[in-house]
C-alpha cells in the first residue's frame, strides 16, 4: 500500500474535524494529533495558516465534482445537449458525490456547506479559479428548460433546489460517516436518481 504524504494526512484530518465540528470550533493542534504528527509546526509548514488550509480543501473539493462535471457536460454536448432537464441534474447531482473509496467522501458536502455558511465570498474566491465552471453550466441548462417566465422565480427555484440537494447530500454524508444514523437507502443508487427526480419537480412545478 502506498505510503499517505504528510500534507495529505493533514487534508484528511481536517476536512473529517471541519465537517463534524466545524471550522471555528477545530484548533490547529487537534487536526496535527488527528492527522498522526508529532511536530506541532507541520500544519503551517504545509498550509501556513489553518485558512489557508480550508482554502486548499475548498479547491481540492470543488475539483473533484467539476473535472467530472466537465468531462459528463462535454459528453452530453457532444451528442447533442440534453432532451430533459433530468440529464443535467443528475449530472450536477451525481458529481457532487466523491467514490467511496476517496476518504473524503464522508464530508466534502458538509466542508463546503459549512464554509458557505461562516463566510461565502471566502468561499467563492478559493474556488472562483475557473472559467465558466460546468456548475455554472448545469444551472444556464436548468434554466432553458424552466419555462416560468419571471426571471426572480427562476433564481429563487435555482436556489430552493441547490439548498435541498446540497441539504439532502450532506445528510448522506452524515448518516455513512456514523452508524448511529446510517440508513441502507444513502448505498442505493435509487436514491440519488429520485432526489434528481425531486429536484426536477421542485424546478417545474406551477
Amino acid at each position: 500500500m502506498a505510503k499517505v504524504p504528510t500534507k495529505e494526512k493533514i487534508k484528511i484530518a481536517a476536512q473529517a474535524l471541519f465537517a463534524e465540528k466545524g471550522i471555528a470550533a477545530v484548533g490547529v493542534r487537534e487536526i496535527v494529533k488527528a492527522a498522526g504528527q508529532k511536530n506541532m509546526a507541520s500544519l503551517h509548514y504545509y498550509f501556513r495558516t489553518k485558512q489557508d488550509l480550508v482554502s486548499a480543501l475548498l479547491v481540492d473539493a470543488a475539483d473533484a465534482m467539476e473535472n467530472r462535471r466537465e468531462e459528463l457536460l462535454d459528453e452530453l454536448e457532444g451528442r447533442g445537449g440534453p432532451e430533459d432537464i433530468l440529464d443535467v441534474l443528475k449530472i450536477f447531482i451525481k458529481c457532487a458525490i466523491v467514490p467511496g473509496e476517496d476518504p473524503r467522501h464522508e464530508s466534502n458536502i458538509r466542508l463546503f456547506l459549512i464554509a458557505f455558511h461562516n463566510d461565502p465570498a471566502f468561499v467563492y474566491a478559493s474556488i472562483g479559479h475557473r472559467e465558466n465552471p460546468p456548475f455554472f453550466r448545469c444551472l444556464d441548462y436548468c434554466r432553458d428548460f424552466m419555462k416560468i417566465q419571471d426571471e426572480d422565480k427562476i433564481e429563487a427555484r435555482l436556489n430552493f433546489m441547490q439548498t435541498y440537494v446540497f441539504t439532502v447530500l450532506a445528510a448522506r454524508e452524515r448518516a455513512l460517516s456514523d452508524e448511529k444514523f446510517h440508513h441502507k437507502m444513502w448505498n442505493d443508487e435509487k436514491t440519488i436518481d429520485d432526489l434528481a427526480l425531486t429536484a426536477k419537480g421542485l424546478l417545474l412545478a406551477e
